[in-house]
């Protein structure tokens, strides 16, 4: 078989991180990552390898998330491991490939899973974008399962009043000066 072909600009790379490789494929706001114990929404697809009617190898879709984003806590185990591995320090936006070996996949030894999408010994790929990230303990935590179904425009809303609110209350007071009677 032939090799090269043009390079449209620099290839990014995989870095290999926590026993999984991840390669960044679109930056994002990098003020605020993804950690351990953060909320963290995502949209996800992913892939294994297969081969298409010719005989070429391709990678399949098995899993995925649509437009609707995920919602995951880090580090809770919702996810296979290595999904949370790779998304560790994803910052806010990003889209990366994360490649993850079988014994943080589907063979993790340390979970059961009613059925495997994939056949033994399969190495997974998962695409995965960050759309948002929730510090734990943060105000908008609280907020976020009470009023998520209402919508962003409400918390934002809410959030300022509830602000406002207690700076107002926790001000400085205005004394009313009395008249002493004398």
């Amino acid at each position: 078989g032939g090799g090269g072909g043009g390079d449209g600009g620099p290839q990014p790379d995989w870095i290999d991180q926590n026993g999984v490789k991840t390669m960044t494929l679109k930056a994002g706001d990098c003020r605020k990552t993804a950690e351990f114990g953060d909320v963290v929404y995502i949209t996800h697809v992913g892939a294994k390898p297969g081969v298409d009617e010719e005989g070429n190898q391709r990678m399949e879709q098995f899993d995925g998330s649509g437009d609707k984003p995920f919602k995951v806590t880090l580090g809770e185990g919702r996810i296979i491991k290595g999904m949370e591995k790779g998304m560790i320090g994803q910052c806010l936006g990003e889209q990366r490939n994360v490649l993850i070996p079988p014994h943080l996949g589907f063979e993790d030894p340390t979970v059961r899973f009613k059925n495997k999408p994939v056949p033994e010994g399969t190495t997974i790929l998962y695409q995965i974008t960050v759309t948002k990230i929730v510090k734990p303990g943060s105000a908008y935590m609280a907020y976020d399962d009470i009023w998520g179904f209402i919508g962003t425009y409400y918390q934002v809303a809410i959030f300022v009043a509830v602000v406002a609110f207690t700076i107002y209350k926790c001000g400085p007071k205005r004394r009313s000066k009395k008249k002493k009677r004398g």
